[in-house]
């Protein structure tokens, strides 16, 4: 059987660390632990070399044993799991741990395999929804938005939650609540619109919400013990509005170009990714990029990028997430640095 990814088992140890250290130390105390005991076990280490390559290597992992667990639900091991017993849980025994994975190391093989990392994190709506209300204020005519690496599509749906900023309810009314808080003085503004909107998700694997394996990898992706995040999700799920958007499955640069040149060139576009672009190799990164200049120079466009790589943060001189809107204006390209953030929108950091 062929190894995918082509890291050590030392790199590998690191990038648990690390995972558990910057992401889930003050976000998921289940996963923090979890991945630190994954770090220093040889065997585990090994198998997570199964993970598709370019895919984040603990996400794709702990999603894959969330992912049977969910769907075993009479395991032993399933009694720790926050998202099943609706109880939090800091700490797991590990040799248990282990024996589940064991016991279904073949079936854990395919999924690291066959299946990448596609959360549709719904929190990170609370940047899209006043970086878009700003530049869908500005005309009252259509507009088309374009998520690339959309999964199931939900964050298309942004003017359709209710949303809270320091507790205090700032737009919508909807069943699907979020909440956010802002650090230092600005609290972003979201702007009346009510423009006409075409919604396309852009994704290499569209999550098929009819597919039931589909649905259970979309919530096995979600970290245990934010047990708010699976009620989020099923109501979002819920939402009518959901079935009005355009899934297309594409993940070449000529994917890209024939969907947005097919755009009316009337709408206003914006064209966005949420922590995705992280998985591109150096080449179509570079590529993309490319691509994004070379339609600036034929329309006008907007393009909003999440990420958090080393290159970005160094870019930016933050520590966090960086929120950049890049216009494309008259053949002039601008970019902005419009909010820092963390990888799931729950707070933020206005600019």
């Amino acid at each position: 059987m062929k190894i995918a990814s082509p890291h050590p088992t030392a790199y590998l140890s690191k990038e648990f660390e690390r995972f558990a250290e910057n992401e889930c130390k003050d976000a998921s105390p289940f996963y923090h632990n979890l991945s630190k005991q994954i770090a220093g076990d040889e065997a585990l280490l090994r198998l997570c070399a199964f993970v598709k390559e370019g895919q984040p290597v603990p996400n794709a992992f702990l999603a894959a044993i969330h992912f049977l667990i969910l769907k075993n639900r009479q395991a032993s091991l399933a009694n720790y799991y926050p998202s099943l017993t609706g109880q939090q849980t800091e700490a797991i025994p590990f040799a248990l741990f282990k024996t589940f994975i064991q016991e279904h190391q073949q079936q854990i093989t395919a999924l690291l395999q066959q299946r990448i990392v596609q959360t549709n994190v719904l929190t990170r709506c609370n940047y899209l929804l006043p970086a878009f209300s700003s530049i869908l204020s500005l005309t009252n005519g259509p507009a088309t938005i374009i998520d690339i690496g959309a999964s199931a599509g939900l964050n298309l749906n942004f003017d359709c939650y209710e949303y809270y900023y320091n507790g205090e309810k700032r737009f919508g009314n909807s069943p699907v609540k979020l909440h956010c808080q802002t650090k230092g003085e600005k609290i972003p503004a979201i702007k009346p619109f009510n423009n006409p909107i075409r919604k396309i998700g852009i994704d290499q694997h569209p999550i098929d919400l009819t597919n039931a394996d589909d649905l259970t990898w979309l919530q096995a992706l979600i970290w245990p013990d934010q047990t708010e995040r699976f009620s989020m999700l099923k109501e979002a799920l819920q939402i009518p509005e959901l079935s009005q958007i355009e899934l297309t499955r594409s993940s070449t640069i000529a994917d890209f170009k024939n969907l947005i040149e097919a755009v009316d060139p009337g709408d206003t576009l914006i064209v966005y990714a949420t922590h995705v672009l992280y998985q591109f190799t150096d080449e179509l990164l570079h590529a993309f990029y490319n691509l994004l200049d070379a339609i600036g120079q034929t329309r006008d466009f907007y393009f909003l990028s999440a990420e958090a790589t080393d290159a970005v943060r160094l870019k930016w001189g933050i520590a966090n997430t960086a929120v950049v809107l890049t216009t494309y204006k008259n053949k002039y390209k601008q970019e902005e640095l419009i909010a820092e953030t963390n990888g799931h929108g729950n707070w933020l950091k206005w600019h």
